[in-house]
């Protein structure tokens, strides 16, 4: 009986094993292939050293130019009677005459000037009166040449100077302003000071400042050309321009005639 319960018992357990499913194995995912990549995004090339690259600032960043400065100019008008002063040397005046001096030479008034428009000759003083080659004693500068004029001082027994032309670089002469000059310097703002008299003459006193520099100056109430001139610099030094013993309106075209040309 033991021995048939125990082939029973084998019996069963080859039917139960047959019968029973084998476990099912978890299933494997297939390998998927790589997928592909992006190729990598370009990038900036980099600054080159000490160079910085260009940056656009925010709106809240940017800065507004400053405004333009406005500039205005305001035409300064010639007071009416400064104006009528200044005119008569074109209304009246024709020619000058007179003894220059001043700072430049020494307050020694010795050579004397005419002057009639464009035309201009200048008699040279000197105190020598011996008569010597070469020499001469009048310039016309407009012609740019210089003649001796005055027999006692050009002609002698055995020297002549009359009849020799001496040519004269007129721009190496150190020529003063004649006044006309002047008058045409003035600015519309001069001051006129007041009414005065100068070498026996009606003047007009005024004052301007010009490069930094005070200027006085005496017009000629009749012909509007002044007689004297001093500028004064920011130091206190003066130089002085001064005119004696002005003749008005007696020369001709005829007087600027050089003789020896």
């Amino acid at each position: 009986m033991k021995i048939k319960a125990w082939i029973v018992a084998i019996v069963l357990m080859f039917v139960l094993a047959a019968c029973a499913k084998p476990a099912e194995k978890p299933a494997v995912p297939e390998a998927q292939p790589p997928a592909e990549q992006a190729p990598p995004a370009e990038q900036p090339p980099a600054p080159e050293v000490g160079v910085k690259p260009p940056s656009r600032p925010l709106p809240s960043e940017r800065q507004q130019a400053p405004p333009a400065p406005v500039v205005t100019t305001e035409k300064v008008s010639m007071s009416p009677q400064l104006r009528d002063l200044l005119k008569r040397a074109d209304e009246k005046l024709t020619s000058l005459q007179y003894l220059y001096g001043g700072t430049e030479t020494g307050n020694l008034f010795l050579d004397t000037y005419f002057v009639k428009g464009e035309k201009m000759k200048i008699r040279k003083y000197e105190e020598s009166y011996y008569v010597r080659e070469g020499y001469y004693d009048t310039v016309y500068v407009h012609l740019g040449i210089a003649c001796c004029e005055v027999l006692d001082r050009c002609r002698s027994h055995n020297v002549d100077n009359t009849k020799t032309n001496f040519a004269v670089d007129a721009s190496m002469l150190k020529l003063p302003k004649t006044p006309y000059q002047w008058v045409k310097e003035i600015p519309p703002d001069a001051v006129i000071v007041g009414p005065q008299t100068f070498n026996q003459r009606s003047v007009t006193h005024l004052k301007y400042t010009k490069d930094g520099m005070e200027v006085l100056m005496w017009v000629d109430d009749t012909y509007g050309v002044p007689h004297k001139i001093v500028l004064t610099d920011q130091n206190g030094n003066e130089i002085r321009y001064q005119y004696n013993d002005m003749l008005f309106n007696g020369l001709k075209d005829t007087n600027f005639d050089a003789p020896c040309d």
